[in-house]
């Protein structure tokens, strides 16, 4: 199965702002070694002097960089702090620069503190409107042409864009503009009923109207370590916290995971690790490594 990787860039309380953000470059390097599709990093604006990042977007190019066939993203970013046609240029760029391995993940979240920052005295553009915006840069090349715009690289490829949500229902975004699609459960707000036949009726409906299938992926939040005391700290840490998380052995994730991509209907699991001590986070890697298929590096995409 097909097994993805979602980065928050936490640490335990005695790293700073750059170990952890090394501590990551680290992780990318061993998911890449052992053959995960996909690592996302994901923008939070928290008020903590230790975050390894805010926005993650000059992050992904140094990821891209250091790694050979995994796929690099922003899951997802929180497009309404965001001017769209300078996501949109950075992340055509360095889709074309690393062979094709950028992926754009854009999330209906904010930071109310940097929204006053930027909209002071003026009216705020939606998240709808600028997802809208978006995708049109990326997807419609000629009617930026007629305005005397360019994109570089002219008739170069475009990175997957990918819609999140937290609900049963949130692939409405998906539908319309032709985008892929993630769906979070472990979210404080997530919910968990699996509303499969709606999401089958989707798919259906997404192939008949942009006449390819969707690409769809499952958010979860847990750990898979050898010990099981350990197993058990972590169990108490996660009855504390308002997220849901999955906790188990290898041989439970070796009936779970398959169990969650059946239920919900999902094509390919993206993980965010729980644990915040790297050495458990790459324990967990290996664990989780033996159930990934291993696919050959994505080549050079051809502009002419």
């Amino acid at each position: 199965m097909k097994i993805s990787l979602l980065e928050f860039g936490e640490g335990d309380a005695m790293s700073n702002s750059m170990v952890r953000l090394s501590n990551v470059l680290d992780y990318a390097v061993k998911a890449d070694q052992l053959g995960f599709n996909r690592l996302w990093l994901a923008e939070h604006h928290l008020y903590n002097r230790k975050s390894a990042w805010g926005c993650p977007l000059p992050i992904i190019p140094v990821i891209a960089g250091i790694t050979q066939k995994l796929r690099v993203g922003t899951g997802g970013i929180l497009l309404k702090l965001h001017n769209p046609f300078d996501v949109a240029a950075q992340v055509k760029l360095w889709h074309n620069i690393y062979g094709g391995r950028i992926d754009l993940g854009l999330a209906n979240g904010g930071a109310p503190k940097i929204e006053l920052l930027q909209h002071e005295g003026t009216s705020s553009v939606t998240f709808d409107t600028k997802f809208a915006t978006i995708v049109s840069y990326l997807k419609e090349e000629e009617k930026l042409r007629e305005k005397k715009i360019v994109l570089p690289p002219y008739h170069g490829s475009v990175p997957e864009v990918w819609a999140l949500s937290t609900t049963g229902r949130g692939f409405h975004r998906a539908l319309q503009y032709g985008t892929n699609y993630v769906r979070s459960i472990f979210h404080e707000v997530a919910e968990l009923a699996p509303e499969k036949e709606l999401f089958e009726d989707f798919k259906k409906e997404f192939e008949q109207r942009h006449g390819r299938k969707v690409k769809t992926m499952l958010s979860i939040s847990g750990s898979c370590l050898r010990s099981e005391s350990r197993l058990r700290e972590l169990r108490r840490e996660a009855a504390k916290d308002e997220k849901n998380h999955l906790i188990g052995s290898v041989a439970y994730f070796e009936e779970k995971f398959p169990e969650l991509l059946y239920t919900y209907g999902a094509d390919e699991i993206i993980w965010r690790d729980m644990n915040r001590n790297v050495h458990e986070k790459h324990e967990t890697l290996e664990l989780l490594s033996g159930f990934v298929t291993k696919e050959e590096p994505v080549r050079e995409v051809s502009l002419h």
